[in-house]
């Protein structure tokens, strides 16, 4: 008899020795290593910082009392706020200012130790540009019914040279408002602010000739650029610790003199002003002013400044076929108490310094 043959051994069935890299893997995270730490190791030393910062800060998510995480953390975020200064400084030589301000903002978030950080913080101002403008807009729906779509905008200058901001006016409420930037300018300088245009922005969208969606700016009211004839005199301005509330400004507000008859203007007006106290006396072509604010409202501690234009209509004459602007009185239908409800623009509704009003000179 042939020997009796012997089984093969017994292997368990369904399992296969794990490959090397998952062993080390599995002993890595057994020892307790974290992965985004080493990530951020790799990024730092291919000087990727902002990538380093971003796994380092998972790191320590991960496990919050780790010092060396933290400490890692530190240092890629020092270097990251250096490179955005290093950029802040770019974007300011090219006048790109709001990437700019955007960049200072990040330093000094990141590292609020970096040298001439708060020198250049010092130099900008925060600018909020409001205003109301109830447009007759039915009297020019026949000219308009090709577009796609139809905006009220506002253009305004500014004191940055050459600078033209635009802001979409609600239709409903007639109000609009946008953010300016303004870096080291002498605050004389913010009477630069003026109307420039007030018009519809027509939007025509994709046709079987054209592929792309075009804009169109129709002005209705131009004044174009305001020609100041003599430079502004020194903005003396008051100082204060003390946060003021504009609402509480509004609320004593008299019927003012400004409330007149339509008036067309010419593109480009001439117009001289003058600074007495806190009144900003304006004289200009045939007595008109109402392309200058109403209101300048400034916080210089907190860099802020709130310019009011107030109120308008705009309406088209029957006859004349020609649009005209009115400024309309604040006493009993001021928009801002509505408006200032607006939780985001609230650091703007408060003033330390003073108001300066604008006055037209024949009013003064």
């Amino acid at each position: 008899m042939s020997p009796a043959r012997k089984s093969p051994p017994l292997r368990r069935r369904g399992v296969r020795p794990l490959p090397a890299m998952l062993l080390g893997l599995s002993a890595l995270l057994l020892a307790g290593c974290n992965l985004n730490y080493m990530e951020g190791k790799l990024r730092e030393s291919q000087n990727r910082w902002e990538e380093a910062a971003i796994q380092y800060h998972l790191a320590i998510i991960r496990s919050p009392d780790d010092a060396e995480y933290r400490e890692a953390y530190g240092r890629a975020i020092r270097q990251v706020a250096r490179e955005n200064l290093d950029r802040y400084k770019e974007y300011l030589a090219n006048k790109e200012f709001t990437k700019a301000y955007n960049r200072l903002v990040d330093a000094a978030r990141q590292d609020s130790s970096l040298p001439q950080l708060g020198v250049e913080q010092s130099k900008w101002l925060r600018v909020l540009v409001s205003g109301q403008i109830l447009l007759d807009f039915k009297s020019m729906q026949a000219n308009t019914n090709l577009a796609d779509e139809i905006r009220l905008t506002v253009r305004l200058n500014t004191p940055n040279p050459g600078e033209v901001i635009e802001a979409e006016i609600d239709v409903d409420t007639g109000v609009f408002f946008v953010e300016n930037l303004l870096y080291d300018r002498p605050m004389e300088l913010l009477t630069y602010y003026t109307l420039n245009a007030i018009g519809v922005t027509l939007v025509q969208g994709r046709t079987r000739a054209k592929q792309f969606s075009s804009k169109d700016f129709v002005r209705l009211v131009n004044f174009r650029v305001p020609a100041l004839e003599n430079p502004p005199s020194t903005l003396v301005l008051q100082g204060g610790d003390t946060l003021l509330p504009v609402e509480q400004q509004r609320r004593t507000l008299g019927a003012d003199s400004w409330n007149e008859p339509a008036w067309v203007p010419q593109p480009a007006p001439h117009y001289k002003i003058s600074i007495e106290g806190d009144r900003i006396l304006v004289d200009s072509n045939g007595g008109r002013s109402d392309f200058t604010p109403r209101f300048l409202y400034v916080n210089k501690k907190d860099r802020r400044v709130f310019v009011d234009f107030g109120r308008y209509t705009v309406k088209q004459d029957e006859t004349s076929r020609r649009w005209g602007l009115t400024r309309m009185s604040l006493a009993n239908n001021d928009y801002f108490p509505k408006f200032s409800q607006n939780v985001a623009l609230r650091p703007y509704f408060y003033y330390r310094d003073g108001v300066l009003v604008y006055v037209p000179r024949k009013a003064g």
